[in-house]
């Protein structure tokens, strides 16, 4: 308990900024100058490109008849599934995954997510994966676990979309650079699984250390039951995105398909992965855009997509995900207005 109170002493903003802070010396000693350097050249490389296609080749006013002629009725079915369905998913793979460590409910995990949506809707870098490992600690987690937990949620996710887009080289001709990047993707996200396992079985053997705080963090994998179940989760989750894509395809004029969902879905993850706009703004609609030129729409159509795709995540996460951060922020106030000597 004291722990518990000394981590909430602090506030969850505070915490938020620092951890945030101390990501970057973390992410400097994983990757080096020369991986964030690469970062950045690779985003504005996007954004430039997609600031000179959106010059040259994009009709405004067809993208206002896009945009204005769109089924609304869809975009909104497909934003309260993202918040009633798909949301409720991720907390609830999330608490099966953190449980060998602490038991939190599915509910307090869906606000906290929300929180780190909103978090990474307003600054870069994916700084809600900091928020969601503060908020968590203040649980009585490990930090350590605490991210190990983000990590495995991440290499799961990648590895269940690789599995998703696998046929597309098939089916679709996406150019062998776009293969290449898709089978990097795919044998890196397997390695990282297998790192993981290794981590779990060779980490819990030692009694102390760095590696038996991850393997602490990673011990959903030694239980066969509980691996298979966050699977058979991580698979729904992005079966309920593809289904979202379709529904705002139809939306916009597209004719949905496995295809051509699969592909936004693959475009916009790989682009999220440089993670510098705020919300991922511009990079986002960049690669709906383009996984919509590759699949016969016009330019303004898959413009028109990737807004709508983003705007139906975007707004309500953030309303929400602010007013939990804000819940927390006067929780920790009153805790220290209690704790104050009269």
């Amino acid at each position: 308990m004291s722990q518990l109170r000394s981590r909430a002493h602090h506030g969850v903003i505070p915490a938020i900024v620092n951890l945030s802070e101390g990501r970057r010396g973390v992410a400097a000693g994983i990757r080096g100058r020369t991986g964030r350097a690469l970062r950045w050249f690779v985003a504005v490389g996007l954004l430039l490109g997609f600031g000179w296609f959106f010059s040259t080749r994009l009709d405004p006013a067809a993208l206002v008849r896009a945009l204005g002629g769109a089924d609304y009725r869809l975009v909104l079915l497909c934003a309260v599934g993202h918040m009633v369905i798909l949301h409720p998913l991720k907390a609830w793979r999330w608490s099966l995954m953190l449980s060998p460590m602490q038991r939190i409910s599915p509910w307090t995990l869906y606000q906290y997510n929300l929180a780190g949506c909103a978090a990474t809707n307003v600054l870069p870098a994916r700084s809600g994966q900091a928020v969601r490992v503060v908020l968590v600690c203040r649980h009585g987690l490990p930090v350590t676990g605490a991210i190990a937990v983000v990590v495995l949620e991440e290499i799961l996710n990648a590895s269940m979309l690789a599995l998703i887009a696998l046929p597309l080289p098939f089916m679709l001709d996406l150019g062998r650079r776009t293969s290449v990047v898709l089978a990097l993707v795919g044998v890196g996200a397997f390695l990282g699984l297998g790192v993981a396992v290794w981590l779990v079985r060779s980490g819990r053997a030692r009694p102390s250390g760095l590696r038996r705080r991850l393997a602490d963090g990673l011990a959903l994998l030694a239980d066969p039951g509980a691996a298979l179940r966050v699977f058979v989760q991580t698979a729904i989750l992005w079966l309920v995105d593809l289904a979202q894509i379709a529904l705002l395809m139809a939306a916009v004029g597209i004719a949905p398909g496995f295809t051509g969902a699969a592909l936004v879905l693959l475009f916009v993850n790989l682009t999220n992965a440089v993670p510098v706009t705020p919300g991922q703004f511009g990079l986002f609609e960049a690669g709906a855009t383009a996984a919509c030129l590759a699949v016969g729409a016009s330019p303004e159509q898959g413009l028109a997509l990737g807004v709508l795709y983003h705007m139906m995540q975007f707004i309500p996460e953030t309303i929400w995900g602010a007013v939990v951060l804000a819940r927390a922020s006067l929780g920790d106030r009153a805790l220290r207005a209690g704790e104050a000597p009269p």
